[in-house]
């Protein structure tokens, strides 16, 4: 994956400098996608690398081979995302938090566990609504694993 730059760029106007902002010429559409935005610093801030950010995705969740309701497009209804989020009170203690969207008409009543435990959180989500969850909170623990499934 490639890094993020970030450029500043100086605007001028007869010879006189208006001021400064600092774009992103890459990757501005993923940060988009991900409903973060780009953001402008003033002069002489400094932007933070990507390692530095307090939120981490995970990787895509494990549905098994559990029947799963579809759109008329063959696509599964649920749209399910995972990240871990740093707390601002203290950084080393992470919401582990799925977020899900239902792009059906019918509600749908999934459960979410850790991966290969019996700590599981229940969600009812009604057409094309979007819920987030905080499966838990633990200290050290960035990166987790679970799995979800639909209960009919």
């Amino acid at each position: 994956m490639e890094s993020l730059t970030m450029r500043t760029i100086g605007e001028t106007k007869g010879g006189g400098r208006l001021g400064r902002r600092t774009v992103a010429p890459l990757g501005a559409a993923a940060l988009f996608t991900l409903g973060i935005g780009v953001s402008t610093l003033p002069i002489g801030a400094s932007a933070q690398s990507a390692s530095n950010s307090r939120l981490t995705l995970q990787s895509g969740s494990y549905a098994g081979k559990a029947l799963v309701s579809k759109d008329a497009f063959g696509k599964p209804c649920a749209d399910v995302e995972a990240a871990s989020k740093a707390r601002v009170s203290n950084p080393n203690v992470f919401e582990h938090i799925v977020s899900v969207q239902n792009r059906c008409l019918k509600p749908l009543k999934l459960r979410f566990c850790y991966f290969g435990s019996d700590r599981c959180t229940d969600l009812d989500l009604p057409g094309l609504k979007r819920k987030d969850l905080v499966l838990g909170v633990y200290p050290g623990l960035k990166t987790f694993r679970y799995s979800w499934t639909e209960i009919r």
